[in-house]
C-alpha cells in the first residue's frame, strides 16, 4: 500500500498544479490597437493578473472582458498602456449579456493611467470590482458607470475639479461606498445618482445647480445643506433617507418638490424658505418627527404633504388660497386649527385618487377641534366644501400671523430684546456647542438664521413685532 502510495503523489502533484495553477500573471506589450488578443495567444485563459503596455482600443476591452468570463482574468493594470481617445469606452469592463441574466463579471481591480479624461456609459457596470483610481484628469463620467458594483470599496471617492456631473444611476446600488468628496465645479446630480448607498455624509458646494429624480434619496445622510445656488429639484430628490435629521434648503426655491424628503423618519429640522408659494404632493410624507410649519406667502399645499408629520397647531397663513387631497392626513397631536385667510382656502380631491378625501385634515382631527378664524369669516368656513366637516370655527382677532404663538418659559438659557432697531440674543452661560437661531417678523417670513456661538446684534429692516427662536426657546419682542 505504501509503494502505490507514494507511486501515486507524483501525479496527483502534476494534477493539483494543473487545476489549481499558481497566480499567473502576464506582461502583455502591445504595438498597435486591436493586439492585446494576439499577444496573449494561448495565455488568454490562464492569466489572472495583467499589465499592458502600449496602445489599446474598444477590441482590447472586449478581450480583457472575455479573459475575465471565460478565463480567470482578475487585476488589470493599464497605467502603462495608451488608451485610445483617454476614454474608457461605453461597456468598457462590462459584459452585457452575463449581467442581462443577474450575473456580475469577476474583475476585482482596476489600474488606470493618469491621463484618462473619461468614462463612457456603464464603464465598470456590475462588476465585482474592489478598488479602481480616479485619475485627476477625469472630466467626465458616463450614465450608469459605476451602477450595481456591490463590492466597490473606496472610502473616500473623490472626485477630481473639471467634473461637472454625477450622471444618471451612477453609484446606484454600489452599497459599500460611505464617503463621496465632489469638486468645486460639480453643477449638477443628475437621476438616482448615489441611490441605495451608505453615504452618511456630504458637502455639497456653492456653484450646484440641479439635484435629480432620487439624485440623493435612499442612502444614510444625517445631514444635507443644498447651498442657495441650487435652482432645479428632482421629484423624490431627497427621499427614504431613513438617517437624515436636518436639511437646509435654498433660499430662492419657490417649490418644495413632490416628494422632496417622502419617508426621511427621522427628519426633525426642515424649514421652508420664505419664498415658496407651492408644496408638492407628498413632499413630507412620513416624516414622523417633522413638526409642521408654514411661511407666509405659501399658495398651494398639495395632496399628503405632510401625511404622518407632527403638530399641536397648524397655522394656514393668510396666504394659503388651495388645499388638495388631505395635505395634513394623519398629523400626530393636533389640538387646533388657525385658517388666517377671510376667504376659506379651497379644497380638492386628490387628483390621482391616492385619498379621496376632501377634507384637508383627513384623520388628524375630530369635528369638533377648534379651528381659530378670521372675525366674520366663520359663516364661510361652515359652507366651504371640506371645511364643512367641522363645527366648531371661533373668530378671534388675536390669530398667530402665520407662525406658532410663541411661549417663554422661565429660566430661559438667552437674554432677548431690543435696542435702537437692533434684536440683540445672550446666551446666558457659556454655548458648549452652536445653537441654530431664526427671526420671523409677524407676517410669518424669516428675517434672518443662523448658528448662535455668542452674544449677538441682529438690525432689524423697520419697527414691530419680531419673532426669535433660539433652539427650542421662543421669543417676542416688540422694537
Amino acid at each position: 500500500m505504501r509503494r502505490i502510495i507514494l507511486l501515486l503523489l507524483p501525479l496527483v502533484f502534476t494534477c493539483v498544479q494543473k487545476v489549481c495553477g499558481q497566480a499567473h500573471f502576464f506582461d502583455a506589450r502591445v504595438s498597435k490597437y486591436g493586439e492585446l488578443e494576439q499577444v496573449l495567444g494561448d495565455k488568454w485563459d490562464k492569466t489572472d493578473s495583467l499589465i499592458v503596455h502600449g496602445p489599446i482600443n474598444e477590441a482590447d476591452f472586449k478581450t480583457m472582458v472575455r479573459c475575465a468570463r471565460y478565463g480567470i482574468l482578475r487585476i488589470i493594470n493599464l497605467q502603462y498602456a495608451q488608451v485610445e481617445n483617454h476614454k474608457i469606452p461605453n461597456c468598457g469592463f462590462a459584459d452585457a449579456e452575463l449581467s442581462s441574466h443577474g450575473y456580475y463579471l469577476d474583475i476585482d481591480r482596476v489600474i488606470l493611467p493618469d491621463d484618462i479624461t473619461e468614462f463612457g456609459d456603464f464603464a465598470f457596470y456590475c462588476l465585482t470590482l474592489r478598488k479602481v483610481n480616479i485619475p485627476a484628469s477625469l472630466k467626465k463620467m458616463g450614465e450608469a458607470c459605476f451602477y450595481l458594483d456591490k463590492w466597490l470599496d473606496i472610502n473616500p471617492i473623490v472626485f477630481p475639479e473639471g467634473v461637472t456631473e454625477i450622471p444618471d444611476h451612477c453609484f446606484l446600488y454600489a452599497t459599500k461606498v460611505k464617503a463621496v468628496v465632489l469638486p468645486s465645479t460639480i453643477k449638477t446630480i443628475s437621476n438616482a445618482a448615489f441611490g441605495n448607498t451608505y453615504i452618511s455624509e456630504l458637502i455639497l458646494p456653492e456653484g450646484l445647480d440641479s439635484i435629480g429624480i432620487m439624485g440623493l434619496g435612499s442612502s444614510s445622510f444625517k445631514e444635507l445643506v443644498l447651498p442657495n445656488s441650487v435652482k432645479r429639484l428632482g421629484k423624490d430628490a431627497l427621499s427614504d433617507n431613513h438617517e437624515l435629521k436636518r436639511v437646509v434648503l435654498p433660499k430662492g426655491l419657490t417649490e418644495i418638490p413632490e416628494g422632496l424628503c417622502c419617508m426621511c423618519r427621522e427628519l426633525e429640522d426642515a424649514e421652508i424658505p420664505a419664498n415658496v408659494r407651492t408644496v408638492k404632493r407628498e413632499a413630507f410624507r412620513y416624516c414622523e418627527k417633522l413638526k409642521v410649519a408654514l411661511p407666509y406667502g405659501l399658495e398651494r399645499i398639495e395632496a399628503l404633504a405632510f401625511e404622518d408629520c407632527l403638530a399641536d397647531s397648524i397655522v394656514l397663513p393668510s396666504t394659503v388660497k388651495y388645499l388638495e387631497g388631505a395635505p395634513f392626513r394623519h398629523v400626530k397631536g393636533l389640538k387646533k386649527i388657525y385658517s388666517l385667510a377671510e376667504t376659506p382656502p379651497v379644497c380638492t380631491i386628490d387628483p390621482q385618487r391616492f385619498t379621496d378625501g376632501i377634507n384637508p385634515f383627513d384623520g388628524s382631527a375630530p369635528k369638533d377641534i377648534p379651528i381659530y378664524v378670521p372675525i366674520g369669516s366663520a359663516e364661510k368656513y361652515r359652507k366651504a366644501i371640506g371645511w364643512d366637516y367641522f363645527t366648531n370655527f371661533i373668530e378671534t382677532s388675536k390669530l398667530p400671523a402665520g407662525i406658532e404663538t410663541p411661549k417663554a418659559g422661565s429660566n430661559e438659557q438667552y437674554k432677548v430684546y431690543g435696542k435702537d432697531g437692533r434684536i440683540v440674543m445672550e446666551p446666558q452661560g457659556r454655548l458648549a456647542s452652536p445653537v441654530r437661531y431664526s427671526v420671523c417678523n409677524m407676517a410669518g417670513a424669516t428675517i434672518a438664521q443662523g448658528y448662535l456661538t455668542a452674544s449677538h446684534t441682529l438690525p432689524v429692516p423697520e419697527s414691530g413685532i419680531y419673532v426669535v427662536r433660539i433652539g427650542n426657546a421662543v421669543y417676542k419682542i416688540l422694537l
